[in-house]
């Protein structure tokens, strides 16, 4: 079974949980731990997460920002002892990557589906878009 954590500074967890099942109708794979909302201590959550995964499932805890205060709570716990990998820098396109992949999830895909996310992050612009013969909105639409 699959199984996936995403825990984050503030509501960011429970964004991507909600825009996951908007685009794939089933969330039912992703826990979301919002930190920081008040002062309750979101460890335990992660921690059950991370005893809730068996030796034949596949799991990933993604946190938001490395460097970050989620981020280190998550390494302190050492979730790749359990064989759960742990991405930082979550974005909904790594998560949705993550969750429909036919590959088996270890280092090696995970890191594939990370490299494809992280490449997708660009800054647009219409005028350039214009500016480079891109195609009509026409086109677009046929």
């Amino acid at each position: 079974m699959r199984k996936f954590l995403i825990a984050s500074h503030g509501t960011v967890a429970s964004g991507i949980k909600s825009a996951v099942k908007i685009l794939t109708h089933d969330d039912s794979a992703i826990t979301a731990v919002d930190c920081y909302l008040d002062e309750s201590d979101f460890t335990p959550r992660i921690q059950e997460f991370i005893d809730s995964v068996g030796p034949d499932d596949e799991a990933v805890i993604f946190t938001d920002l490395l460097g970050g205060s989620v981020c280190n709570k998550v390494m302190q716990l050492e979730p790749e002892k359990h064989g759960i990998l742990h991405v930082t820098g979550v974005n909904l396109i790594t998560v949705m990557g993550c969750l429909l992949s036919d590959e088996p999830l270890n280092a090696g895909s995970v890191d594939e589906i990370v490299k494809t996310g992280a490449s997708l992050i660009q800054r647009v612009s219409a005028d350039e878009g214009e500016e480079k013969g891109d195609e009509s909105d026409e086109d677009f639409f046929a």
